[in-house]
């Protein structure tokens, strides 16, 4: 005999079905949502950042450049902000594989538990058959 899955059932099992599905999908759409919108600020922000710092070195550059500042880089000065730079740009890779190091190993940790209550669900069904066998005549 098969059940059928409805609002209306009385089932309770039914009942929790439905309603897990119901926010599963609401949680689904508005996950969804929440990352469009961090991604478009991001790069609103991005946006922005860029112009700041544009903005403030061009300003710093025609002041410099009015009151007769000589804005000429010895070559240390040079290799020390080129160096820099450098080392920035390898930290925030080290910061990348670190985060994506951390979402892999997430990412197994949630197939190691789907597995394991796949797994645990078999072996109560296996523990309550074995049960009901001994309570129950052939």
């Amino acid at each position: 005999m098969s059940k059928t899955t409805s609002t209306n059932s009385k089932d309770i099992f039914d009942v929790y079905r439905v309603s897990f599905e119901k926010i599963k999908g609401h949680v689904e759409k508005v996950t969804s949502q929440y990352l469009r919108s961090f991604t478009n600020l991001q790069q609103e922000y991005f946006g922005i950042w860029s112009n700041l710092v544009n903005s403030t070195l061009a300003i710093q550059q025609h002041y410099a450049d009015k009151m007769g500042i000589n804005t000429n880089a010895t070559e240390p000065v040079a290799r020390v902000v080129r160096d820099s730079t450098e080392e920035i740009i390898k930290s925030f890779d080290v910061q990348n594989k670190i985060a994506q190091t951390i979402l892999d190993a997430s990412r197994q940790n949630l197939r190691i538990v789907s597995e394991n209550a796949t797994a645990f669900s078999e072996l109560n069904q296996n523990v309550f058959n074995s049960w009901m066998s001994t309570w129950t005549k052939n």
